[in-house]
Formats: C-alpha cells, sequence, structure tokens
C-alpha cells in the first residue's frame, strides 16, 4: 500500500476521554454526533478531492470515530503505525481543542520529521498563540477556504523551499513567527469539489470505513451535503460563522456562493452514491430570489429522488415553500428561532418575529413538507430561567396547533464553548456575558472538567452556570412529557428520557460535592465513570428523532458499484 502524501485526522474532544469521568451532557444531543464530536468539517472532503485532482494521495483519518467503534482501539499505536509526507488536523470549532493539541502531540512524537499542519475557524482565530505556544505545530492554513494554499503548501514541502507564497499561511521560519497575508478568500464557491467517488475508492484503497465516516452513526443513518454559501449574511451575537466574525478574522467581506447550476449538479452527485438525505449547507435564500429560484430550476430539472434538507435563516413566505415543493419530490426543512422570544432573539442578532415563524411552518407543512426542525437556544442574551420555561409551554401549544409528528422542536443549551471570534465572545460584558476562558490554553484546560458545567465558557448576568444547567434538564423533561401527553413519543421512550435526565441531574449533583471539597482527584472521581459513561450519547432526547434516512449505507452500496463504474 503506498504512503499517502497527506492524512487528514480528526480528533475526538478529549484525547484521552475513555479514559476519564466526563458528564458530557446535553451537548450534542441536537447534531448527529456523539460528544466526543466525531463529525469531521466538510473541509475535509473539498481539500482531499482538491488535492487529489492535482495528483497527491490523501487519506482521511477519523480517530475520533475509530475509538468510539472499539474499546480495544490505541490512537497511539495507530498514529505511530501510520505514514505521510504532512499530517493534517482539524481544530475547526474549540470543543476540539484538548483533543487537537493531544493528536498533533502524538503525531510528532512519532513522527518528528512530518510537518503538522492545523486549519480551521478555530485555528485560525488562535493561529498567533499556536504556533508561539504549540511546538507540535508547524504550520496552520487560515481562512475559510484553504484547498489551494494546502496545495501550494504541499509543493513547497516536497521541494524543501520555504513557503514564503503560501498565502494564509502562519509557520515559524528560524524561530521567527511568520503570518503570510490572509488573501486567498475565493469570490465564489464553482472551483470546490466534494468527491465522493474518491471518498469510496479511499475506503476501498485502506480497507478502512470506519476512519473515513463523517460520524460513528453514518452506517445507519448516511446524510451527504451540498455546500451552498461560505460565509453568512447574518450576524448571530454567539456565532463564530457570522458576518462580523468573517471580516474580522477570516478576512471575507462578503459570502461567496455556489452556483446554481453546480450546486444543483452537488446534489444529484451525492445521490449517484448515497441513498439518503442531501443536507444544504446555507440558505439558498441569502444570495437573493434570482439565486434560489434558479436553484431550485435546476433541481427540478435533475428530478431529484433523495430527500432534500433546507436551511431557512429567516421566516420564508409561502410562495416560497410551494416553490421548493415544486422542485423535488421530498424535503425537509431546519430553522434556528432559538427562542420564543421576540425581544432575546433580537439580543441574539435575529430581527425577526414568532409570528414569522410559525407562518413558515404553516407554509411549509402544507406543502408537503417531511418534518420541520425547530432549534431553541438555553444561554441567549436577555434570557432567563422563566424565558425557557416559557419556551418550553411554546413547543406544547405549537405541537397541539399542528397535530402529528411532521413538527420536531428540540431545546438545547449553548454549549460547550461560545464561539471564539463572534461579538458575545468579542465583547462579552457589553453583550451581558462573563468569560470563563479567552486562550487556547484556558479552554483546553475546561475540556476536561468532569461535569459539563464546569466546561462551559461563559454565563450571563441573567443566568449562572448553575441556572443554564438546571433550566436544560427542566427543559428536557418538560419537553418529554409534552411529546408523552400529545402521543409523539411512546410512553416507555418518554420514560427512558425521564430517567436519563434524572440520572444525569443525581450525577451532576456528585460531581458537585467532590468540586466543592477541593481539587477533585482521580480517585474522587474514578467511582463515577461508569455511570457517566452511560450518560455520554445522548440525554434530554432520543437520538433517533434527529434520523433523516430510513436506509443504512448497505442500501447504498449498489448505487456506489454503479457509479464507479460509470467513472464517477
Amino acid at each position: 500500500m503506498s504512503t499517502p502524501d497527506l492524512i487528514l485526522m480528526h480528533p475526538p474532544s478529549v484525547m484521552d476521554f475513555r479514559k476519564r469521568t466526563l458528564l458530557p451532557g446535553p451537548v450534542s444531543d441536537l447534531i448527529p454526533s456523539t460528544p466526543v464530536f466525531e463529525m469531521y468539517p466538510v473541509g475535509f472532503t473539498t481539500i482531499a478531492s482538491h488535492l487529489d485532482s492535482k495528483g497527491y494521495e490523501v487519506r482521511i483519518a477519523n480517530v475520533a470515530s475509530r475509538m468510539l467503534a472499539s474499546g480495544r482501539f490505541d490512537p497511539d499505536r495507530y498514529v505511530r503505525s501510520l505514514d505521510a509526507t504532512v499530517f493534517g488536523i482539524d481544530l475547526h470549532w474549540m470543543p476540539h481543542v484538548q483533543g487537537a493539541l493531544e493528536l498533533a502531540r502524538m503525531v510528532k512524537s512519532h513522527h518528528p520529521d512530518r510537518p503538522v499542519v492545523l486549519g480551521g475557524f478555530s485555528s485560525s482565530y488562535y493561529h498567533d498563540e499556536l504556533i508561539r505556544g504549540f511546538p507540535q505545530i508547524d504550520y496552520i492554513l487560515r481562512g475559510d477556504s484553504t484547498e489551494v494554499p494546502f496545495e501550494r503548501l504541499m509543493a513547497a514541502v516536497e521541494k524543501g523551499s520555504p513557503p514564503d507564497d503560501v498565502p494564509n499561511l502562519t509557520w515559524r521560519d528560524d524561530g521567527r513567527v511568520v503570518a503570510n497575508p490572509l488573501t486567498h478568500v475565493p469570490e465564489d464557491l464553482d472551483d470546490m469539489v466534494i468527491d465522493y467517488g474518491q471518498l469510496v475508492r479511499r475506503v476501498l484503497r485502506y480497507r478502512d470505513l470506519t476512519g473515513h465516516l463523517p460520524y460513528a452513526d453514518w452506517k445507519a443513518n448516511p446524510m451527504s451535503i451540498a455546500v451552498a454559501v461560505r460565509g453568512c449574511t447574518h450576524n448571530c451575537l454567539n456565532c463564530a460563522g457570522s458576518c462580523d466574525a468573517f471580516a474580522r478574522y477570516l478576512n471575507r467581506s462578503r459570502p461567496a456562493y455556489r452556483s446554481p447550476s453546480l450546486l444543483a449538479e452537488d446534489v444529484q452527485r451525492a445521490e449517484e452514491f448515497i441513498k439518503g438525505a442531501t443536507f444544504i449547507v446555507g440558505d439558498i435564500r441569502q444570495a437573493g430570489r434570482a439565486y434560489s429560484d434558479e436553484f431550485l430550476k435546476e433541481l427540478k430539472d435533475r428530478d431529484v429522488d433523495n430527500e432534500v434538507i433546507f436551511e431557512l435563516f429567516t421566516p420564508a413566505a409561502k410562495a416560497f415553500a410551494k416553490e421548493v415543493a415544486s422542485s423535488v419530490g421530498r424535503f425537509s426543512v431546519q430553522m434556528s428561532p432559538e427562542t420564543h422570544d421576540d425581544d432575546v432573539r433580537r439580543a441574539q442578532g435575529k430581527h425577526y418575529t414568532t409570528d414569522g415563524v410559525e407562518r413558515s411552518v404553516d407554509s411549509f407543512l402544507q406543502a408537503g413538507c417531511g418534518r420541520f426542525d425547530l432549534f431553541y437556544m438555553i444561554g441567549l442574551p436577555g434570557q432567563t430561567k422563566e424565558s425557557v420555561a416559557g419556551t418550553v409551554e411554546y413547543t406544547r401549544r405549537l405541537h397541539e396547533r399542528h397535530r402529528g409528528a411532521r413538527l420536531f422542536p428540540f431545546v438545547s443549551p449553548l454549549a460547550p464553548f461560545i464561539d471564539p471570534g463572534g461579538n458575545a465572545f468579542e465583547e462579552p460584558e457589553a453583550h451581558g456575558y462573563r468569560l470563563f476562558a479567552s486562550s487556547v490554553e484556558d479552554h483546553a484546560k475546561l475540556a476536561v472538567m468532569p461535569s459539563w458545567k464546569y466546561v462551559l465558557n461563559y454565563e450571563t448576568k441573567w443566568m449562572t452556570r448553575d441556572a443554564i444547567t438546571e433550566s436544560t434538564y427542566a427543559a428536557g423533561l418538560g419537553l418529554n412529557s409534552i411529546k408523552r401527553d400529545l402521543g409523539l413519543i411512546s410512553r416507555e421512550v418518554a420514560n427512558r428520557t425521564e430517567e436519563r435526565i434524572r440520572r444525569a441531574r443525581s450525577l451532576m449533583s456528585k460531581i458537585d460535592t467532590i468540586i466543592a471539597r477541593g481539587k477533585a482527584t482521580d480517585a474522587d472521581l474514578d467511582s463515577l465513570r461508569e455511570e457517566a459513561s452511560g450518560l455520554s450519547e445522548c440525554t434530554v432526547c432520543e437520538k433517533e428523532e434527529l434520523d433523516w434516512s430510513s436506509s443504512s449505507i448497505y442500501a447504498s452500496i449498489p448505487r456506489m458499484v454503479r457509479a464507479l463504474l460509470r467513472g464517477r
């Protein structure tokens, strides 16, 4: 088996999570991955596809997914067994900070002469601190589009020449930190490629399905992705992907869009390989009505059979819902109003009303939407415990208004971290926040705290850490009761969820007692490890409530074979 030019490695949130007592709480209940955050960024796929097209051999190694798949898997031995010209590790979101640093240290200890490259939003934000403070890191690629810079860096490494002309790169030159200008900021995404055929071929070449899985449950619940945009026109207070954040540290003054025809082609190509839902990243209306109209027309012309999931960043008119329904046979919608309270939502940077949300739900359900997901958050500016309770009760009215199982409201904490780079992180006091971490090292220390309450890097002047965690559990119980009372979930599922929440509350109380006595030792926490492990995957709802696909990956195998035989 040939040695790859690049191995892209995805770390778990905490490298030794299997050996620690960690109560992660519901920090990942509303995303496909577990609290280990084993879902690698879509940039892995686009970087690999781009470099493949330039003749480089790229392997993806999802270390987090492998650790979840087998308790016997030894990441240190695995890293020692690998080799590549370059190792790349993502630090895209801060929940991975401890895992990324430890994985980079592991790689460098076994392969001291191989360059280690970090990339992603969080790496971009902390590039100077990372390159100065962590010798296991050689290069950091900044920005939201590092496919071409990575190609330029690979060429420099191959030649053994200094990477002076590699855009977006932070590096060391004889101990001196150099930050090359962040100039590669594409105006559109038409050169971006998500090549599922290459992904399948890499799985076969390295005989490694688990290491290439986007997340642990992907085999049972496969989903493909089509990226409409990088950047954003909105300015949500807590988001590192807001328009202010993009301008502040990613040098992007306006969004870059995939052309409508290529985006529709992406959806069609995904269907050739994967039988399951295709999620479109970004609200297709951000680029204007002409863009969304053209995309939906292109989608209709391709007669897509897979379910297509659309994001709404703001309420949508009835005409748009009808247009979506006419463009594809099966579709669903996701929206994050975050609260039922218009004043709190406005403070969060979302300037629309609950009435507008309700009209959108009405329009899409009437148009035949398969399911409409609504995501509500805890830890917002101006939000109190009473406001959270009001959101939960509001979901009862929503369910009563829309009888049936096609509406799915969820409630989750804003956790574990407020994103560095967002306005709330940059100006916490001005927005009513208090931060417990500001540096990379601060966040890495928080990540290994035994309870998610102490991992939170913030509290607000309206809700302390204690209030945020208690409101989260109370909201979970309340929403669970509503779904049980209205027959939306079985009594068995409801009882199971209620028991999990009560056990999590009890375990958090035990951890609080240990911490209150002083510095918690391993011996203090060891007796709680098994109990904490049993509460690690989900808390306030069943993971199955998020499933889009009714087909496992094995239903996609005939499609993959046909596509590969056609040379796709």
